[in-house]
């Protein structure tokens, strides 16, 4: 039996026999030791008050990534890398179907990416992502398994808890500041999966985006924005290689991207929140994905491999 099942049958218990006694004193507040049977009840009361106040406290969660896109000046458009690499694995995802819509990838400009042209990709990404792991029920436990070429996952979901379903058509309508989301054939899943009475909501700006998700449990937060960028002169190690008849061509903008979920009052520790967090966590699993700090220890890994094998004459 778990704890919370036991807590609540003592409280349903102590409840009851309370209000007998209160029910009795009521009756019975002309007696002689009332005022003092009261002053017992709130010298009683007082101790535990102390102790659950702090339940009343909202809790929040934060994490943050970095995410990176690359430009090529020259050919004018966003690219990822001069050769299959572990940053074109990592945001494959990302750039997957991008060809449906004309000029998707194209930029006159570095500055283009650091708003809208760079923000609708990120966005596309975030919610690719939410659509191939959130597809059957938003709370699940997952299992990894490393291979030789890449990792594998598997998820199953044993939740009391039921789901709400958020249709592909509904997605489209809620981003159609997007056309990233809104062309169809874009986007590969059908369906995300939500915690039961939740609202899905966006924010578009020229500088910022942010996509909210909320239920009378909690609030959770997904904003992102460029935060910086320049000219990579030496190109990126393991993914992109410099040109040297023009060392300015190769330009990276970084986007922070932070995710935070806030628990409601009153809720911080209710038995539901479990699987809120659970959730949670998925979420920052899937959104590390495109975290450049996770595809640069790829990167470092797959150059390790191939200097060892060029070592060994493999």
């Amino acid at each position: 039996m778990q704890d919370y099942i036991i807590v609540r049958a003592a409280l349903f218990l102590f409840v009851g026999f309370a209000s007998w006694a209160l029910f009795l004193l009521w009756r019975n507040s002309a007696a002689p030791d009332s005022l003092k049977n009261v002053g017992i009840l709130i010298a009683s009361i007082l101790p535990v008050l102390i102790v659950v106040l702090p339940y009343m406290n909202p809790e929040k969660i934060e994490k943050s990534f970095t995410y990176v896109l690359f430009y090529d000046s020259k050919d004018k458009i966003i690219t990822s890398g001069n050769k299959w690499n572990p940053y074109s694995s990592s945001y494959m995802d990302m750039f997957t179907n991008l060809s449906e819509v004309p000029g998707a990838l194209k930029a006159e400009n570095f500055s283009e990416l650091m708003e809208a042209r760079g923000l609708n990709i990120i966005e596309k990404g975030i919610i690719e992502a939410f659509l191939m792991k959130f597809s059957t029920h938003w709370d699940i436990e997952t299992k990894k398994f490393e291979g030789p070429t890449s990792v594998s996952e598997s998820w199953v979901s044993t939740s009391v808890f039921n789901a709400k379903s958020v249709e592909i058509a509904e997605i489209r309508k809620i981003f159609k500041h997007n056309p990233l989301i809104v062309k169809s054939g874009v986007l590969v899943g059908t369906q995300i999966s939500i915690p039961p009475d939740c609202k899905v909501d966006c924010k578009s700006t020229d500088k910022s985006r942010e996509i909210i998700f909320s239920n009378p449990y909690v609030i959770l937060d997904i904003n992102f924005r460029a935060s910086s960028g320049g000219v990579a002169q030496q190109g990126i190690w393991g993914a992109l290689i410099s040109d040297p008849t023009n060392m300015n061509r190769y330009s990276l903008v970084e986007y922070r991207v932070d995710v935070t979920m806030t628990i409601k009052r009153t809720k911080t520790y209710s038995p539901e929140m479990k699987s809120y967090r659970r959730w949670y966590e998925n979420i920052c699993d899937i959104l590390s994905g495109y975290d450049w700090n996770v595809v640069d220890k790829k990167i470092e890994r797959s150059l390790s491999r191939e200097a060892i094998s060029k070592i060994l004459g493999l």
